[in-house]
């Protein structure tokens, strides 16, 4: 027969958003613990670790723990854009210190941290969620029974399907990356590599994230397209040179692979004693293919409801819902616009990326950072299109074919 404990929050997954969520609800005096199936939290390192700094600030995230770019470059196969930002807005962090600092704080707060812990199934005691089984590689079998579980067990979102919050996930960005020890490569530039020599229905990175370490990767969109990226990221290692790269001399020190939603926004995230964070809810920015910066404020908004309906003495969809409302109403959009564009950019051929990158040259360095950001700002993007006359039919183009699709799907 297994353990049993009881809790008022079993937060399942240590990443960014779980992790936030734990703090914020043992912050607030409730008994929080925190599931996570790898033996240690941060490793392995599944995401290239791309995100704002504002998120890092945000969050106070020492600055320790991210590295800051002040350059952006764009390549096809034969085009180029560059931009250089006075006020730095991208950074790529370390993940495993970053995580690791981010579970201190949850357990400064209060919150149990059970690492090798797998939560294997959800428990129902009269129709309700009432906990989860747990596989632990210490504790064995255990019954975590709790009032609210938050899943934030990342893309394969099984508590949220078994929940049937929504169904799942069909469509991914699959990434690989060698991390290297690269002394000659600037640390001051991010590059992205675009077309189908290198990354098919999808993008190649070069991320410096601090001293001499370098993340070098490949990512495709599956099932846009069933290619391997770790057949691509040999490619892109033997060709980087022609980039403006240098690798003479690095080291490969790890090899990463992970995945992230890239079908949207799931359809539900909130309901009877659950609550759905990251990557579990598809909470990902498709321009770039970047979750932790909405992981991390899905995690702190979750986590602020549960505190309230606690709080209420109610942990229904009625008590929880708050959330999802409050997500959707401040992102929804912008994501919606995001999942459009990913599906559109995924489908270019290697002349339209061509033109593509000559229209990014026109772009204020400042816009382009929100709209890799998938922050869709109306007056940003009309001002940039009203002073530059050679963009109005393409604008135009662009505006009739989104409306003819939104009117197609509203059928």
């Amino acid at each position: 027969m297994g353990l049993s404990k009881d809790v008022d929050v079993l937060v399942v997954g240590g990443g960014p958003a779980g992790l936030l969520a734990a703090e914020t609800t043992a912050s607030a005096g409730l008994s929080t613990l925190v599931l996570e199936r790898e033996a240690e939290i941060g490793d392995p390192v599944r995401t290239s670790g791309g995100t704002s700094v504002e998120t890092m600030r945000r969050f106070e995230i020492p600055e320790r723990f991210y590295h800051v770019l002040k350059r952006l470059r764009f390549c096809s196969s034969r085009e180029a854009a560059a931009f250089e930002f006075q006020d730095p807005v991208g950074c790529i962090i370390d993940v495993r210190g970053m995580y690791r600092h981010l579970a201190e704080r949850a357990s400064s707060k209060g919150a149990s941290i059970l690492t090798g812990a797998n939560a294997e199934s959800l428990i129902f005691e009269g129709g309700e969620i009432a906990g989860c089984n747990v596989k632990s590689d210490t504790s064995g079998r255990l019954d975590v029974r709790s009032k609210i579980v938050i899943d934030a067990s990342g893309h394969r979102a099984s508590l949220s399907k078994q929940a049937q919050l929504h169904g799942g996930f069909t469509r991914f960005g699959v990434g690989a990356e060698y991390d290297l020890s690269a002394p000659r490569c600037s640390q001051e530039e991010a590059l992205l590599i675009v077309g189908s020599q290198y990354a098919p229905a999808g993008y190649a990175w070069v991320f410096p994230w601090g001293e001499d370490r370098v993340r070098v990767g490949v990512g495709i969109l599956h099932s846009d397209s069933r290619a391997n990226p770790k057949d691509y990221l040999a490619d892109v290692m033997e060709d980087i040179h022609r980039f403006g790269i240098d690798l003479i001399g690095s080291k490969v020190r790890e090899y990463h692979f992970g995945l992230i939603p890239s079908s949207g926004l799931a359809s539900q995230f909130a309901g009877d004693r659950i609550m759905a964070v990251g990557d579990a809810a598809g909470q990902a920015t498709l321009v770039a293919g970047e979750g932790i910066r909405l992981s991390m404020q899905a995690g702190l908004m979750a986590g602020q409801t549960a505190v309230q309906a606690i709080s209420d003495g109610r942990w229904d969809r009625s008590a929880l819902i708050p959330y999802e409302q409050a997500f959707r109403s401040k992102y929804a959009r912008n994501l919606r616009i995001s999942h459009i564009i990913n599906e559109r950019i995924s489908t270019w051929k290697d002349n339209q990326w061509d033109e593509h990158i000559r229209v990014l040259k026109t772009i204020p360095p400042k816009t382009l950072a929100k709209l890799i950001q998938s922050e869709f700002a109306v007056s940003d993007i009309l001002s940039w299109i009203l002073l530059r006359p050679a963009l109005w039919p393409r604008a135009a183009r662009y505006i009739c074919r989104f409306l003819l699709n939104r009117l197609g799907k509203s059928r």
